[in-house]
């Protein structure tokens, strides 16, 4: 992949940061697509652009609109922090825990890649899309340290007595048994056991450990592990190229697929509360969204390849 350049920074941060503070006009879409097509180092400097907004966390779009569209002060110090996380002098705790440094990680994935690896101790490892993670295996323990994305964890047995740990942003999942999920959220982890136990540990509250037996899911932050709730064995079908959704709202189905396709997909409020029942390939997204348009009361408006917004009709 080609790497980007001070200069494509800056211009990848003053377009990101113009359609941040206003919604653009044809003409400006059409530029900036004339632009993203002009090298693969700007479609690159693009995509940090968006990975690096949403580790740092995001406004609410109405809210941002407002703030900038109304402060050229705002809108370059947005461009200057775009561009210097982009070119890796935000420091080394944004490195670590945001998309910026995730190209140092051991093992990762970008946007819709899916990858399986297996370890010497016989522990397989699938990462889902746009994850990066690290392994760190010594005398004393087992660790995968997960910086961004999802990973399902097959635990070996080659490791004997050697305790096997899953570290995130908010603490320490540690495997008791076999199979389970860990997903990257901003703010909280979430862990799914498909087989036998793991204990989930918060990062300021080490002592206030949870057990979750198969079939359980909760999510936790640093200070609390939250409720166990039902997990089900389709919620990790990602691992075959799936989604299975049941009943589910068509927003909730369309945030899942935007994490498998670069660039952005929306939906108005109208759409996002119809229901949707289904097995959905994710390796096709675009054929998802066709076959979604064909079943529901809805249009799929493609402004560009990577600006597609889905509303409701009739």
């Amino acid at each position: 992949m080609a790497t980007p350049d001070r200069k494509t920074f800056e211009t990848a941060a003053s377009w990101y940061v113009q359609f941040q503070s206003q919604t653009p006009t044809a003409a400006e879409r059409q530029a900036w697509q004339q632009w993203l097509n002009g090298d693969p180092s700007h479609q690159a400097a693009w995509n940090q652009m968006e990975q690096l907004q949403r580790s740092l966390g995001a406004l609410p779009q109405d809210f941002t609109r407002r703030a900038l569209a109304t402060s050229p002060q705002r809108r370059q110090v947005l461009k200057w922090m775009l561009v210097l996380g982009g070119t890796g002098y935000l420091g080394w705790n944004v490195q670590q825990h945001t998309s910026v440094g995730n190209v140092w990680a051991d093992y990762r994935t970008s946007v819709g890649e899916r990858r399986r690896i297996e370890l010497a101790d016989g522990t397989r490892l699938d990462l889902n899309t746009s994850t990066a993670i690290d392994v760190v295996f010594d005398g004393r323990q087992r660790l995968i340290r997960l910086r961004e994305g999802e990973v399902l964890i097959h635990t070996g047995k080659l490791g004997g007595q050697t305790p096997f740990y899953v570290e995130t942003r908010q603490g320490r999942v540690q495997a008791l048994g076999t199979r389970f999920t860990v997903r990257q959220l901003s703010d909280t982890t979430r862990v799914g056991v498909l087989e036998d136990r793991v204990s989930v540990s918060p990062g300021d509250q080490p002592n206030h450990v949870r057990v979750l037996g198969a079939g359980e899911s909760a999510d936790f932050d640093r200070q609390n592990v939250g409720l166990n709730v039902e997990y089900r064995g389709s919620q990790a079908a990602w691992v075959d190229g799936q989604l299975i959704v049941l009943d589910a709202r068509l927003g909730d189905v369309l945030d899942e697929l935007a994490r498998y396709r670069p660039g952005v997909l929306q939906c108005d409020l109208a759409s996002a509360r119809l229901r949707v029942s289904g097995t959905l390939r994710l390796d096709s997204t675009d054929a998802v969204l066709a076959n979604l348009q064909a079943t529901l009361p809805i249009k799929v408006t493609y402004f560009t390849r990577y600006w597609v917004s889905v509303k409701r009709i009739g």
